[in-house]
């Protein structure tokens, strides 16, 4: 994950489990509990299993990408993000993951 952490503007990325707490984080947030809860809800609104998603806020950009049906990646960045290749990035990388399990 610290690959992820090094593409500009992403402030903090994060495995999400199944159980909707984060496997592990870089950097250490101590809001990392509950930004996970709420994105694993967000992902279990949607119809369908989504493979990406993303939000926008006044403050951050949040982009996810599925590893498999268990686990999430999700970053937080400034707006300054390049999403064309943050997506790359957490693509390649839930790609990793994958082969590791």
């Amino acid at each position: 994950m610290q690959d992820v952490l090094e593409c500009e503007a992403v402030q903090w990325v994060a495995l999400i489990g199944p159980d909707a707490l984060p496997i592990d984080s870089v950097p250490e947030n101590p809001k990392a509990a509950a930004i996970a809860a709420i994105w694993f809800g967000l992902d279990q609104l949607a119809a369908e299993m989504p493979a990406k998603m993303m939000i926008r806020t006044s403050e951050v950009v949040l982009l996810s990408n599925r590893v498999d049906e268990n686990r999430i990646l999700l970053i937080v960045a400034t707006h300054n993000l390049n999403v064309g290749l943050a997506r790359t990035v957490l693509q390649d990388a839930a790609s990793r993951m994958l082969d590791l399990a």
